[in-house]
């Protein structure tokens, strides 16, 4: 039975001391109720850290709130509608904690709450660790970026792949989504390409990408060489600077095509009539709105996405139960809390980047 009260990371600028993000230990949160009756309250095992955990508090900030998103745990508590029950080891996305209007916990909780419509049940041999990388964020975010009409528009799926394959651009490959993007792309039958960094393209390339430039010295031919003499109409852009939105456009083809971009497209930049545009957000499928204060990373409850959520959770289900896909190599990080705080700044200094970093929380 779980308690009445827990430990949490949360915002707080007046008692972070040891980090330059603005987080602090919570020895005495109040359990969160089930805000749906598809909900379910999870004890929290592991975690992952992604890079949005230390921008959001840090460009979004919001007193008291929590931190977090990815992460493996025991269901504790079930909603009637619940697709688990309790006892049911699982993994996914906590609901998104990083609104001012939204639900106040992350993930980085001993408790934490989530829809149970987008989890996913954790087959045996898999550990903590491994299953909170895979987490929810990821596979959520690539899916949603390969699949919505108004982003990339592919109609195809691991299980019903496409019938011709077409090349599409994921510029990135090397980060934790991009990794998660190639392989849903190579076993829904596209051709993944990637633009990376050189010590990255191996790695690429074994999660399923077909060629890769360099982001260091490839010219926007070596990219389109990389199609062979297929136009590229179709783009993930997992960085979204100056200098990859610049690549990606210019990679596109003449015609047209489709750019999907995992944050605000910097002030400045060059687009193109003829390229349709979508700055994807992960926490899209979730069945409520998210209120930013920001135009570019508010979002309305759209039933569209929480039609694709069903579709793709049974898809990346049946991919982990057949362990057909993985993370980017995991560094596991010692300390609980303090681990978690260690972890941020070590993303926010640009350390580990080739690491998904995971932090037990197992008592």
């Amino acid at each position: 039975m779980a308690p009445t009260s827990y430990t949490a990371l949360v915002q707080s600028k007046e008692l972070s001391t040891k980090s330059r993000l603005p987080l602090a230990i919570a020895p005495s949160c109040s359990l969160p109720d089930l805000p749906s009756p598809y909900h379910v309250l999870v004890r929290v095992c592991a975690v992952a850290l992604n890079p949005s955990d230390w921008k959001m508090p840090t460009f979004f900030y919001a007193e008291g709130n929590g931190l977090g998103v990815d992460f493996c745990g025991i269901i504790e508590e079930a909603g009637p509608l619940s697709t688990y029950s309790p006892q049911v080891r699982v993994c996914g996305a906590a609901n998104f904690p990083y609104a001012p209007n939204g639900p106040r916990r992350g993930a980085f909780a001993q408790y934490t709450v989530a829809d149970s419509r987008c989890l996913l049940k954790v087959p045996d041999g898999v550990t903590d660790s491994q299953a909170a990388a895979i987490g929810g964020v990821g596979w959520g975010t690539s899916c949603l970026a390969i699949s919505d009409s108004e982003a990339l528009g592919l109609a195809a799926l691991p299980s019903k792949p496409a019938d011709k394959p077409i090349p599409v651009l994921v510029y990135g490959g090397a980060t934790a989504t991009g990794i998660m993007a190639i392989q849903i792309l190579k076993l829904s039958g596209y051709l993944p390409i990637s633009v990376c960094s050189p010590k990255s393209s191996e790695l690429v390339r074994r999660y399923g990408a077909v060629g890769t430039a360099s982001y260091l010295s490839s010219t926007v031919a070596d990219i389109k060489k990389l199609a062979g003499g297929v136009p590229i109409k179709h783009v993930l852009d997992c960085i979204t600077t100056p200098e990859s939105v610049s690549h990606c456009f210019e990679a596109i083809s003449r015609v047209g095509g489709r750019y999907a971009c995992l944050e605000a497209i910097p002030n400045g930049c060059t687009l193109r009539r003829a390229v349709k545009v979508k700055v994807v957000m992960g926490y899209e499928w979730e069945s409520f709105d998210v209120e930013m204060n920001h135009p570019v990373y508010s979002r309305k409850a759209n039933p569209a996405s929480e039609a694709l959520r069903t579709t793709w959770v049974k898809e990346i289900q049946s991919l982990l139960d057949k362990r057909e896909i993985t993370t980017k190599p995991i560094r596991e990080i010692n300390g609980g809390f303090e681990g978690i705080i260690k972890g941020l700044n070590m993303i926010y200094r640009g350390e580990e980047g080739d690491k998904k970093l995971v932090v037990g929380l197992s008592s």
